[in-house]
């Protein structure tokens, strides 16, 4: 009988890599989609997020009373799930991700994305930081609802690229997070998931690499 030992929040920590030392620069709240719904998620399916960031690095000299800082990642395409003891995996291709510096604070989620204000009011303002995503992956578990997801980000543009060029980091993790039920309430209708996640710099440490068929034996003991 396989037990799970890993609630979603401890999952999140083992997904971010034994590897480095993670320290937290973005904080976000959000909800997410894939094509054709989730779960399941075929071969082929897009996952998207749009979201807002709830709490900054001060180093970045952004005031969130003032400026919002929204989130829309897009263009991740699934390999197609697999499933063993409930629990669905899956390994998503390409993906892109970019936060927008905004003063006019008018994000709307609205309903069944993407749809006239979802991505719109998340992608106006200017350009905070743009990359790529790559080494995307998500659990989730079928009987709670909940799961956990991670990549890894390759920032290229933006207003605050020089803050983090400023870090001297090794990379950038993207992780998290996610339930079919938001708190409080219902995720809004055609969204699949309420995400909450980090974005945080990576640095390196001297201890033993864990690889992703490791992770998943820890997961499904």
């Amino acid at each position: 009988m396989k037990k799970y030992l890993l609630l979603p929040a401890a999952l999140a920590v083992l997904l971010a890599g034994s590897a480095t030392a993670q320290n937290a620069l973005i904080d976000y709240q959000g909800y997410a989609w894939e094509t054709n719904a989730f779960p399941p998620s075929d071969a082929g399916d897009v996952l998207s997020f749009v979201g807002v960031v709830d709490d900054l690095d001060t180093r970045f000299g952004i005031n969130l009373l003032l400026d919002e800082v929204t989130l829309h990642v897009t263009d991740l395409v699934s390999t197609g799930q697999m499933l063993s003891g409930g629990v669905i995996t899956v390994a998503y291709t390409g993906g892109t991700i970019n936060l927008y510096r905004d003063p006019s604070r008018d994000h709307d989620y609205g309903v069944n994305p993407p749809n006239a204000t979802a991505p719109p009011t998340f992608v106006n303002g200017t350009l905070f930081l743009g990359g790529t995503l790559n080494d995307f992956f998500m659990f989730y578990d079928l009987a709670t609802g909940t799961g956990a997801y991670e990549g890894h980000i390759a920032f290229t543009s933006g207003s605050g690229l020089t803050t983090l060029n400023l870090l001297n980091a090794n990379g950038y993790t993207f992780g998290g997070t996610l339930s079919s039920a938001a708190s409080g309430g219902n995720v809004p209708q055609g969204y699949d998931l309420q995400v909450d996640g980090v974005i945080e710099v990576e640095v390196r440490v001297g201890v033993e690499p864990s690889s992703w068929s490791h992770i998943k034996e820890m997961y499904r003991r």
